[in-house]
């Protein structure tokens, strides 16, 4: 419901455009051993433009397009590299990344701005970049709040230095994500960004069973749609990507011949990453808040401010 559904939705949105045919699917794996027979269910069914979501399926999607140069592959959250991690480059491959961190700084800010105890959090499934640009991005937005005000909000679960913080170790495990929001919960923190799926729910039921006065952070597709209506209440914003329009305009553009290979960057210059609005806690946040994240963003597109730490592209 959230980052493979927003692929599939701008795969949708080809579709609905005229871009795409309509008999165009999608496949879910379950597991890693259903990567490749999915692909090969894609090919076999004559699919002339096959798109892989998720950094796992980078080895897998290498192999692939090189062995069927006449097909399009679109590569969400990746970039394809070779033995030495440099770029593969395939002529027939465009890798979608975002600079997440852009938008996740302003988010480290904007939760610094509201938070009642001073304390924000955040936790990961694994020590991935696609993980932590989130944590890091959210961390150094903390830091600038506290140069420009004079503060000294911390942030648990991420070191800016080290580039290591907390993870569960698991994108599934339940269970383990609880212990560690209850932990962080009763060290202070007041709005967490969990980072790695499903593994932020449980942060949203630490708030709604212990009735804390506290928010999340969410990641990728604006989370207050993408989640249970139960947990609405505790969104103040989601750190977005453009998966879904940058999905279809590779197919757009693949329909009108003018697609190109490569790394495409998704960054607040060309709507890739941004916040998404504050629902629920918009009357909490100030007029005078959020006009300073709001210039925050115009800043780091514009490069007045840096908020861009982790390396995405070539």
């Amino acid at each position: 419901r959230s980052f493979n559904a927003s692929a599939w939705a701008g795969v949708q949105a080809a579709m609905d455009a005229g871009f795409a045919t309509s008999d165009s699917f999608y496949l879910e794996s379950t597991d890693a051993c259903d990567w490749q027979p999915n692909i090969d269910q894609m090919i076999s069914q004559g699919c002339q433009h096959i798109v892989t979501v998720g950094f796992a399926l980078g080895e897998v999607t290498a192999i692939n397009a090189q062995a069927n140069p006449d097909i399009i592959w679109t590569m969400v959250d990746n970039v394809l590299v070779d033995e030495t991690f440099a770029p593969l480059a395939l002529a027939n491959v465009r890798e979608l990344v975002y600079q997440t961190d852009q938008a996740a700084f302003a988010a480290g800010y904007l939760a610094a701005g509201l938070s009642n105890t001073g304390v924000l959090c955040t936790y990961g499934g694994g020590n991935f970049p696609t993980v932590s640009i989130f944590m890091d991005g959210f961390t150094r937005g903390a830091a600038h709040y506290n140069d420009v005000n004079g503060t000294d909000v911390n942030v648990l679960g991420w070191d800016v230095e080290a580039k290591d913080g907390q993870f569960t170790g698991s994108f599934t495990d339940m269970g383990l994500a609880r212990q560690t929001a209850d932990s962080q919960f009763q060290e202070g923190c007041d709005v967490s960004i969990p980072v790695g799926g499903a593994i932020n729910l449980p942060a949203g039921d630490a708030i709604n069973d212990l009735g804390l006065d506290a928010a999340r952070v969410g990641v990728d597709a604006d989370a207050y749609f993408a989640m249970d209506a139960q947990y609405q209440g505790v969104w103040l914003t989601t750190v977005e990507k453009a998966i879904g329009p940058f999905v279809t305009l590779a197919i757009q553009e693949q329909t009108e011949g003018a697609w190109t290979a490569g790394a495409v960057v998704g960054d607040l210059s060309n709507g890739g990453v941004g916040l998404s609005d504050y629902h629920d806690w918009d009357s909490r946040v100030s007029a005078e808040l959020n006009a300073e994240v709001e210039q925050l963003l115009a800043d780091i597109e514009a490069g007045v401010i840096k908020a861009d730490y982790t390396p995405v592209g070539y």
